[in-house]
């Protein structure tokens, strides 16, 4: 009776010693593949990829993200020639920018993507795409192609309060008024807006002196002839001072240097041609329901390179009442002055212009405009379509802001 006994305990010593050598297989298979998962996650680590806190590993992918803004607006509108209504609304002259009259439009599609500089993350990018009727910066790029309005990369130095450097297509500091449409009171831009550069390509550097002061210094390759590479060692330099309080700011600012944009006379190639914008915004938000602000601008060239040799100024001044939480009206008033040939014309010119708009918000981001405009060649003659003293211009428009 002993032998059967005997053969069933060898028998699951057997087995038992054949579950310790899977065992052992087992475990040194886990040692090897928690070794591979160790090498793995020290890369991913070193990389930058990954973030250890209290919760445990998570990708640093979805971190990035988290600190990421997309945000934009895309606008239409139908704009209507009052008087003599035939053609384009501008007519020539440089400083009505709103184009073509009597016509449906495609105004904007504009995405801005800004990853933003922090103490915690010293590192960012922001880059703007645009295209549509409204949307052309001075680049002369074509308004059925999106271009490249703004990109640029950022760090944030640890000097002082911090000083952020901006390297690439920047958008100018000056003026009150931007190309983004939501982004002003009225559809149009004004005239003063046309004295003004658009978009630089070079290095920025701002900080803040205070709560309530900062400043901002660039050198960029031009003053109103944006390229984004220059052959020459002539460059533009732009400076700008702001103060904001809680219902009271003020900005000054300027621009200077070479530019090499075309018309308005011979070419300066060797000799001594300068553009100098100065250029000055007050804002002041009296009450909760009004905004108002006012910009002066004044614009010496020497030399032929970028206009004939003279000086243009101008100033507007303008303001939106929030008649109800969703509802608002807005005016704007302004004056241009130009010396002969400075805009491409014969004569000294003189400019006034009115405008009145009125917003609504008919849901969350979605919202509609009508504007009235009123310009008038006070001195210069037919500065307008048709060889026309002045022009009368109605404008209906609708955007989605996200």
């Amino acid at each position: 009776a002993a032998d059967p006994v005997q053969e069933q305990l060898r028998l699951m010593e057997q087995r038992m010693t054949e579950m310790e050598d899977r065992l052992k297989a087992t475990s040194e298979d886990l040692r090897s593949a928690q070794a591979v998962v160790d090498q793995q996650q020290g890369l991913l680590s070193d990389a930058g990829l990954v973030d250890e806190d209290d919760s445990g590993i998570r990708a640093g992918v979805s971190d990035f993200l988290e600190q990421v803004d997309v945000s934009g607006v895309i606008a239409a509108s139908y704009n209507h020639r009052l008087v003599d209504g035939q053609g384009s609304i501008n007519g020539g002259n440089s400083l009505f920018r709103h184009p073509d009259a009597n016509t449906f439009a495609l105004d904007q599609f504009w995405m801005v993507v800004d990853k933003p500089v922090t103490e915690d993350s010293r590192g960012g990018f922001h880059v703007e795409f645009v295209t549509g009727q409204t949307g052309l910066s001075q680049g002369g790029e074509s308004q059925n192609e999106p271009y490249l309005y703004s990109g640029y990369v950022s760090y944030l130095a640890p000097i002082g309060d911090g000083v952020q450097v901006d390297a690439g297509r920047l958008a100018t500091p000056l003026g009150a008024e931007v190309e983004q449409t939501n982004g002003n009171f009225n559809i149009t831009q004004g005239n003063v807006f046309a004295l003004q550069p658009v978009t630089h390509t070079g290095v920025s550097f701002s900080t803040p002196v205070s709560d309530e002061v900062s400043t901002v210094f660039g050198i960029v390759n031009g003053v109103y002839s944006d390229t984004f590479t220059s052959t020459t060692n002539d460059k533009a330099y732009y400076g700008q001072v702001a103060f904001s309080g809680d219902s009271f700011g003020v900005n000054v600012g300027f621009i200077t240097g070479d530019d090499t944009s075309s018309g308005g006379g011979d070419s300066c190639a060797g000799a001594d041609c300068a553009v100098t914008v100065v250029d000055v915004v007050i804002t002041a938000d009296p009450t909760d329901d009004l905004s108002l602000w006012a910009n002066f601008d004044y614009v010496n060239n020497t030399g032929n390179d970028y206009a004939a040799n003279g000086v243009a100024y101008g100033i507007a001044g303008a303001g939106r009442l929030a008649v109800t939480e969703k509802t608002g009206l807005s005016t704007r008033v302004e004056f241009v002055s130009a010396d002969e040939d400075f805009l491409g014309t014969a004569n000294d010119v003189e400019v006034v212009s009115v405008t009145g708009t009125a917003d609504h918000t008919l849901a969350e981001g979605l919202v509609v405009r009508g504007e009235v405009r009123w310009d008038t060649a006070t001195k210069g003659g037919n500065a307008f379509a048709n060889n026309k003293e002045d022009q009368v211009i109605a404008i209906a428009e609708i955007y989605y802001a996200f």
